[in-house]
């Protein structure tokens, strides 16, 4: 099989499963393991997947877009996973609700009446609970960065580490169950990590596209997750194996 084509069904099956082994690779191209490892940096290099320990995940969608971009993609479908999201919620709980526009979509759907503490790094939350009238709003200050919508640095992990939380809304740039919920900026990931670290449960809200896919930089381990809410029609054994490693699955 020429080298063009095995590329091709890498990609095929990305763009399906989300992930490759490269063991069953080797197996289906009858090729060896380190044909099929060169075909997958190959790939890599060109941005079409990350490699991964045995293997490789498809790359996260929107890697370049701005917070803006990203905030008329897919409007639709973050609507519907911040009302299913905002039902896990209930009065007197302290939450952190980090940056993304899924976020800042469960920000909006927060029932007015309902009293709760949150601590946010987004300027696009924080406007979001500005006029709340039974939020008490904790803005951790810090080096804004436009394209993210952010606050970032050292400031802003001493902010986080003076408080606590009962969840942890954590933004993902993708998702893959071996490789949990990961970021692309390094900054943003620290601040991700704090936040994780600071709360007794987490939560992520991902669209399909993020599902099976990896960013640069590890945020928490998959089965950190505590809540998981998705589409409806998000892949059943993606699903599964979150499922395994301890998330409860939300269905939007």
């Amino acid at each position: 099989m020429l080298t063009d084509q095995r590329h091709q069904i890498i990609r095929d099956r990305l763009a399906v499963e989300g992930r490759v082994l490269a063991g069953e690779l080797a197996s289906h191209f009858g090729v060896s393991e380190d044909t099929v490892r060169r075909d997958l940096r190959e790939l890599a290099k060109a941005g079409e997947c990350r490699r991964v320990y045995g293997g490789a995940v498809a790359s996260a969608p929107l890697a370049a877009a701005t917070v803006g971009q990203r905030s008329g993609h897919a409007v639709e479908e973050k609507r519907r996973l911040a009302s299913a999201a905002v039902r896990l919620l209930s009065a007197g709980q302290s939450l952190f609700i980090d940056g993304g526009t899924t976020n800042a979509a469960i920000a909006r759907a927060i029932p007015r009446e309902l009293d709760l503490t949150v601590a946010t790094n987004s300027l696009g939350v924080a406007s979001a609970l500005s006029d709340h009238p039974q939020v008490e709003l904790i803005v951790l200050g810090g080096r804004f960065v436009r394209e993210l919508g952010t606050c970032v640095g050292a400031d802003t992990l001493a902010a986080i580490a003076q408080l606590g939380a009962d969840l942890c809304f954590l933004g993902s740039c993708g998702l893959d169950a071996a490789r949990g919920v990961t970021a692309f900026d390094s900054a943003e990931a620290e601040v991700k990590r704090a936040m994780a670290r600071n709360s007794a449960g987490i939560v992520v809200a991902v669209t399909n596209d993020k599902l099976a896919t990896a960013a640069p930089y590890r945020v928490a381990r998959a089965e950190a997750i505590r809540h998981l809410v998705v589409e409806k029609s998000a892949p059943a054994a993606i699903l599964a194996d979150f499922e395994r490693q301890g998330a409860e699955i939300h269905f939007a």
